[in-house]
């Protein structure tokens, strides 16, 4: 590796491109909060020395947002399809893992920080790494990471795809404190790379490192044996072709020395580019940002709007005219003829010729012919950028919302190329993922995965198996392509799904029992998954039957075998409820009939507490009247005695 050679053909590319690079850097500026960014700095310097306005009011920022938030509300999707030597299973399980490889790497932010450059300087990118899983392993895992910085990354010249695919060597330039170098880069010179003087800097000065990356090539015999290609070997017979193998190559360069080497899994420049609006002029490439084109028209409205002002300032601001020596009794009501009652003035003359009153002064009149100007340059910003009033919710002559609705789709029409240059370059991510699969995932081990439904799950891969895994998933084999898919999020379709379930059922209830799961399974709210279990075994299950690959005929015997043990088990239900009915029938005409027995020996016992009450009630009876019936002598004899 020859650090000469990586800086000239850095400065090679850099000549060739500079025309975009220098372009994009105007129209950020251009965007910027920089107090004069839409000016030429002499205008500006000529109309502050004259005490002239400066205005600077942007018009083109809300149409970049809307072009950017357009595209990320409808969201790319990487699906991986199966080539030679894959197949259907695998590619959803990799589709699982490179949705997991964008959640581990808020893909999202990369992707909309691409788009955002792409629309407002014509130049994005979307760089692709790797590193170790965690500090106690040695797996790695790929990542997605953002540029937030689009003038640091260049492409070989000779790169002509819309997606870099065919780029041979990238850079990407960072810049450090010679402090800083020093620090990390200890007993490296502090030299900046990419700089044709080439010269050492000393203190705090920026030195500008670089990541290089280069493909290298070499060819390869192969010869077609046993239905495949394998490399050729003396004595082997059979067809045989040149196969070109290529290894990325990537250092770390300072203007003197190879900081750091290594190479990346796969064949593709991990760094891609999200292109704006692209054109070829004699042969060289020309990107054109959504607000390239618009500036003049920018430009001439903040003039428009400038003189304006200007004119209004230098109408007078006095409310009244009078002769001198009229109101100079009577300043303070002039000053303020809000606060007076009457406004009084001293008559006087001139040449004897009496002067009138007080003369009230008209307010400054707005100049009709300058306003209508920045109107027309208004209107002149949204047809360079082929955006209308509809396009960002304006109010405008349309009436019916098919009108408004045609109107905004020509404004979504006219920048659709920003979002499908993005989708693009999307879809080369997902070829240097799974180009790099091969080499990242290459051992046997337990990854992580995202379900269609964005739940975490864990599978074993390249001949290691989870609990339950049922077969095994070799990411380190066969092909596979990637088609892209764009639409809104997952949550969003499928509440999108769950309200056009609940419209069909409105209006036909019956569809409910054909597929009601569906509505529950698209459903947000809590236990929608096990509602729509539920629904799913009170369901014909010969509507599921092809989905689990079984034969409609037998499941729907399976369905009746089904129904009829329900209906045994229903009967001996009923049969064990009504043994259990009679045998509680049984205790409590058991329990009735020693509750009258006992009954009854009470009523016996009663009785016969009765008859001996009533002998006893005898013979008190009887005593007494034989008391009664004693003689006195009887009684005296006793006493006596």
């Amino acid at each position: 590796m020859d650090v000469k050679l990586a800086q000239e053909s850095f400065i090679k590319t850099k000549k060739r491109s500079s025309c975009i690079y220098e372009s994009a850097r105007d129209d950020l500026r251009f965007l910027s909060d920089d107090e004069f960014g839409h000016w030429d700095a002499k205008d500006v310097a000529a109309r502050q020395e004259s005490g002239r306005p400066v205005l600077q009011i942007d018009l083109l920022n809300q149409y970049v947002h809307q072009v950017t938030n357009d595209a990320r509300m409808n969201t790319p999707s990487i699906n991986p399809i199966p080539a030679t030597g894959g197949d259907k299973e695998t590619a959803d399980e990799i589709k699982g893992k490179i949705r997991d490889i964008e959640y581990r790497s808020n893909a999202d932010n990369a992707y909309d920080a691409a788009i955002n450059n792409s629309v407002k300087c014509s130049l994005g990118w979307i760089r692709v790494d790797h590193d170790y899983d965690n500090d106690s392993t040695m797996n790695q895992e790929l990542k997605i990471k953002r540029v937030l910085n689009p003038l640091s990354c260049y492409l070989d010249a000779d790169s002509m795809e819309i997606d870099g695919s065919d780029a041979m060597e990238g850079w990407v330039l960072e810049s450090l404190s010679a402090a800083e170098f020093k620090k990390k880069y200890k007993g490296k010179t502090p030299v900046s790379f990419g700089s044709e003087e080439g010269g050492e800097v000393e203190g705090e000065d920026t030195i500008q490192i670089c990541e290089y990356f280069k493909i290298e090539e070499k060819t390869v015999q192969k010869v077609f044996s046993d239905g495949a290609l394998v490399d050729f070997k003396d004595g082997m017979e059979g067809k045989t072709r040149s196969v070109k193998q290529r290894i990325v190559r990537r250092y770390v360069l300072s203007g003197q020395d190879i900081l750091e080497e290594g190479t990346f899994p796969g064949k593709y420049i991990p760094l891609i580019p999200v292109y704006g609006e692209e054109d070829f002029v004699d042969g060289k490439r020309r990107l054109y940002s959504l607000i390239r084109k618009s500036k003049q028209a920018q430009k001439m409205f903040n003039y428009w709007k400038s003189l304006e002002t200007e004119l209004l300032m230098k109408q007078p601001k006095a409310k009244f005219m009078a002769a001198e020596g009229q109101v100079d009794d009577y300043f303070e009501d002039y000053a303020n003829p809000d606060k007076a009652a009457v406004l009084r003035y001293r008559p006087i003359e001139l040449n004897g010729v009496p002067v009138g009153a007080p003369i009230q002064i008209p307010p400054p009149m707005p100049p009709t012919g300058v306003i209508q100007a920045s109107m027309m340059a208004a209107d002149d910003v949204r047809a360079t950028l082929g955006i209308y009033g509809a396009g960002v919710g304006d109010r405008t002559n349309e009436v019916s919302g098919v009108a408004i609705d045609s109107r905004k789709t020509e404004s979504d029409t006219a920048t659709y190329h920003f979002s499908d240059n993005l989708v693009k370059s999307i879809t080369h991510v997902g070829k240097v993922l799974v180009c790099a699969f091969k080499e990242i995932y290459d051992t046997p081990r337990v990854t992580r995965i995202m379900d269609g439904e964005d739940n975490p799950k864990e599978i074993g891969i390249n001949g290691a198996r989870v609990d339950g895994q049922e077969r095994d998933y070799f990411f380190n084999d066969g092909d596979y392509d990637v088609r892209v898919v764009t639409g809104a999020p997952f949550t969003t379709r499928r509440q999108e799904a769950a309200k056009f379930f609940e419209n069909v059922f409105t209006r036909s209830p019956q569809l409910m029992e054909v597929m009601g799961d569906l509505m529950f399974e698209n459903s947000d709210i809590e236990g929608a998954d096990m509602m729509a279990e539920r629904m799913k075994k009170v369901m014909d299950p010969s509507l599921f039957a092809e989905d689990e690959g079984q034969d409609p005929q037998t499941a729907q015997m399976a369905q009746m075998m089904q129904q009829m043990q329900q209906q045994m088990a229903q009967m001996k239900a009923e049969l064990e409820d009504k043994s259990m009915q009679m045998q509680i029938d049984r205790e409590k005409a058991q329990y009735e009939l020693q509750k009258s027995q006992m009954d009854m020996q009470v009523k016996l016992e009663e009785l016969r507490v009765k008859q001996d009450q009533q002998q006893l009630d005898r013979a008190r009876l009887a005593v007494e009247t034989s008391a009664l019936n004693m003689q006195p002598n009887d009684i005296a004899t006793r006493v006596t005695i």
